[in-house]
């Protein structure tokens, strides 16, 4: 996106959503320059450099996401082909194949958020119930 070296000063929120974008632009660029955020509000016109930190933040947050996004689309194109490759394999009964199989369906389900913590309800926790003999007795055990 080409951003023009002078932008006009603004004061206040505006509508011209195109200037607003131009701005956004140019502080990010500022800010990858190396400005701070104090000298980048008072070049654009931003009310205060906290006004500056959330633009960048946010456009750091937006751009994370999508390598995010495509590094995800990456190990997922990875464990499609490393299962397809041992799958006939695995169907026909070599266990090692098997194992390797679902070790690659489990690294899916936690790349994706499918595994078993992330589908625990809010607040539980595991617990560990350790019985004695006497305890075994009284419920019946």
């Amino acid at each position: 996106m080409s951003v023009p070296a002078a932008l006009p000063m603004v004061s206040g929120r505006h509508r011209n959503r195109a200037l607003a974008t131009a701005r956004h632009a140019r502080a990010i660029q500022l800010a990858t320059e190396g400005h701070t955020y104090q000298k980048i509000a008072d070049e654009l016109g931003y009310a205060n450099r906290g006004t500056v930190h959330h633009i960048v933040h946010q456009a750091l947050a937006r751009d994370r996401s999508a390598v995010v996004e495509k590094h995800q689309q990456l190990e997922l194109a990875r464990l499609d082909a490393l299962q397809v490759a041992l799958w006939d394999k695995a169907m026909a009964g070599d266990v090692e194949a098997a194992r390797e199989v679902r070790v690659i369906i489990m690294a899916r389900c936690r790349l994706l958020g499918l595994d078993e913590r992330s589908t625990r309800p809010a607040g539980w926790t595991p617990r560990t119930v350790v019985l004695s003999a006497d305890d075994r007795e009284t419920l019946g055990l």
